[in-house]
């Protein structure tokens, strides 16, 4: 059985709102899984569909869970996936009407900050398509997500000092050229909206108008960010400091926030938090 920690709720620093965010330990996957298994990699981003967590690891590492259950369920090594994977989302379309689930949308981070595509089952994967920004306008390391609803894609990335997020039309498999890649550039963006300083920007997801961003290591302060994405207005700033790990992918099921949390040298202790946003009254 896994202990749950009790709630405790944090307010939004953004002096302008009235917004509560409860916070309860789900589970320390380590928990969870068998003892013989080997986890290789640091806990990075994470992606739910259904009741299924895909909890993502440096370097193509996959734990899948039972999130309602707290149940294990497999451990896979994403092909091709060999980045640090350190965002995940699912999309709409699928590869073909036979498979399991959504297509699976990993961030490379660092590198070439590729998007990696994935046909993923609860058993394997296989990587369909690879995706770029070839524009030069941002250095440094860039994130992926995805707002399936709307057939968006998302890059999360820095420049000229601070974040930014570009959006651009969700690539079709049938929009890659003769060796499974799509090459975005500025002149496809649809919109840009600036953050600001966002000190150690984590894992990033959309949902309806507005995206959060967990940000931060143990050794400075943690954050989680929720801006609107239509006004541009960051209507959520959460000081998450009390939970003493490092926050990586966050996604969302059943009206809750679940974000993954890395803990240093031992991938099996990947603890897992909820989140429900409230307004204060």
């Amino acid at each position: 059985m896994v202990a749950l920690s009790a709630t405790f709720s944090v307010v939004s620093a953004q002096p302008k709102r009235t917004l509560r965010l409860d916070i309860e330990e789900l589970c320390n996957v380590d928990d969870l899984l068998p003892a013989d298994l080997e986890v290789k990699g640091s806990s990075q981003g994470m992606a739910i569909a259904g009741r299924y967590a895909f909890l993502m690891h440096d370097k193509g590492g996959c734990v899948v869970l039972d999130i309602k259950r707290l149940k294990y369920i497999s451990y896979l090594t994403m092909e091709g996936n060999t980045g640090h994977c350190n965002n995940a989302s699912f999309g709409r379309e699928r590869l073909s009407p036979k498979s399991q689930y959504p297509l699976l949308y990993v961030t490379e981070c660092r590198g070439k900050r590729a998007c990696y595509v994935n046909d993923v089952t609860l058993n394997g994967s296989r990587l369909v398509q690879t995706i770029y920004y070839d524009g030069d306008d941002i250095v440094g390391p860039a994130d992926w997500f995805v707002d399936a609803k709307r057939d968006r894609l998302w890059l999360y990335c820095p420049r000229d000092g601070e974040r930014m997020l570009k959006e651009f039309r969700l690539p079709l498999l049938a929009d890659s050229d003769s060796v499974g890649e799509v090459h975005l550039l500025q002149e496809d963006v649809l919109s840009e909206q600036r953050l600001g300083a966002i000190a150690i920007p984590q894992g990033s997801m959309k949902h309806r108008r507005r995206v959060y961003l967990p940000d931060g290591v143990p050794s400075r302060e943690r954050w989680l960010h929720v801006v609107d994405v239509v006004s541009g207005e960051k209507v959520g700033q959460f000081d998450i400091s009390h939970i003493p790990y490092e926050p990586e992918g966050v996604a969302r099921r059943g009206g809750k926030l679940y974000i993954s949390f890395h803990t240093p040298r031992n991938p099996r202790q990947n603890r897992i938090y909820t989140f429900r946003l409230k307004r204060q009254r």
